[in-house]
């Protein structure tokens, strides 16, 4: 849906556009926690989300706002999906970010009891992203900043007493394009003592587009700054073809993380983390696309290999 509407003073009249997408997951699996059979269920809470966004551009400038509604342990929470003020110039974009972070790809960590769930990453803080396109060198340059208070007697933001200080939190990022093959590079960096990632981090992504085939390759590393954590590193990598109009899409996909990574700030893994996908995703009907997805899995925390069965309709409006 697309209306127009009018904003006062130099931005003038301002086109607003909103959509959204409504996802529902169904998620079955032999999973054995600490040996133990545990019952899985057919709805489970978080199986269910919907994110709606609202678009308001003028000239140059664009806001969004984003909200991810999700069913959780207390049912309609509520919490930001990346919303923005953005404002485009000849030479450079800058972004206001209320929760800005830098993931290095989808290199991916499991950490205790899921606590990590993603990749590599700076603290999710108000912040500020500069995007600088190369054109003639069909470049991209990414810098992300923000920054959180810190404790001056533990250099931690969650443990400390007294006086305060400010710490920050670094990412960067570069592409560039030269057909079929696009090549990324990340590097993140914070100094926050108790962050998941405290240290650097950095990520090389190599996609190449054959189409209807799809191939995508990526590694990151980890260095911990804490003397008692070693450096750790992961792999991601997809294989992806996309069927005959109408017929959907294939793809397999494989992550594989090291302990070191898999437990991140939290202390090795006993074991590495491992996930091997296999997924077929179709348009079900108008706007509507349903996934089925078979997994092996370990995520590394001593209960071994398990099977995993993931149907997820999305439909979006």
């Amino acid at each position: 849906m697309t209306a127009c509407g009018f904003l006062f003073g130099n931005m003038g009249v301002a086109a607003i556009t909103t959509s959204g997408t409504l996802e529902l997951k169904i998620v079955r699996s032999n999973e054995k926690p600490a040996g133990a059979e545990v019952a899985s269920s057919l709805l489970r809470y978080g199986d269910v989300r919907m994110h709606y966004d609202v678009k308001v551009t003028s000239g140059p400038w664009e806001a969004l706002f984003a909200p991810r509604i999700r069913l959780d342990g207390e049912p309609q929470f509520v919490e930001d999906d990346g919303s923005y003020l953005k404002v485009t110039l000849n030479l450079a974009s800058f972004m206001l970010k209320p929760r800005l972070d830098y993931e290095v790809f989808d290199v991916y960590a499991y950490g205790p009891d899921g606590v990590i769930d993603g990749g590599a990453n700076i603290p999710k803080k108000p912040g500020i992203k500069i995007n600088l396109p190369i054109k003639s060198l069909n470049m991209g340059l990414d810098l992300a900043v923000n920054n959180s208070a810190v404790y001056k007697n533990t250099g931690m933001e969650l443990t400390g007493t007294g006086d305060q200080k400010t710490k920050w939190n670094y990412g960067a990022g570069l592409a560039f394009a030269v057909k079929p093959i696009t090549v990324a590079v990340q590097l993140d960096r914070t100094e926050v003592k108790d962050a998941t990632w405290y240290g650097s981090s950095y990520g090389v992504k190599l996609t190449s587009d054959l189409a209807p085939l799809t191939l995508t390759a990526e590694f990151a590393n980890w260095s911990p700054e804490a003397t008692h954590l070693k450096t750790g590193s992961g792999l991601y990598g997809e294989i992806a073809y996309t069927l005959c109009e109408g017929l959907g899409r294939l793809a397999l996909e494989y992550k594989k993380s090291d302990k070191e990574f898999n437990g991140g700030g939290y202390g090795p893994s006993p074991k590495d983390y491992y996930k091997i996908t296999g997924r077929y995703s179709f348009l079900l009907a108008k706007a509507v696309d349903l996934s089925l997805a078979f997994s092996r899995v370990d995520k590394g925390y001593g209960d071994g290999r398990f099977i995993e069965f993931e149907v997820k309709v999305t439909s979006s409006f």
